[in-house]
């Protein structure tokens, strides 16, 4: 089953993202730069007045080592290790 398909409101998104893997992810300066995002693993969709993707966190908020911290913590409890 994919989870990729859209959801109806942002807090449908954010509901369905406590369910899947999440992933750490680059911002546009890539990996160079300090912060990094969260998103889930496979891409969850919303209506925005158009389409958006979810964020579980958005670029310049978190640092590298806080977000693979977050990261792990949230995977191990849906029961994966990565």
């Amino acid at each position: 089953m994919t989870n990729n398909r859209k959801s109806k409101t942002y807090q449908e998104a954010i509901e369905k993202s406590f369910q899947v893997k999440w992933k750490v992810g680059t911002c546009s300066q890539g990996e160079e730069c300090w912060c990094r995002t969260i998103k889930p693993v496979e891409p969850i969709f919303y209506e925005d007045g158009g389409d958006a993707e979810y964020y579980v966190v958005g670029m310049g908020e978190l640092s590298k080592e806080t977000a693979e911290y977050f990261v792990e913590l949230h995977n191990a409890k849906l029961g994966g290790n990565e």
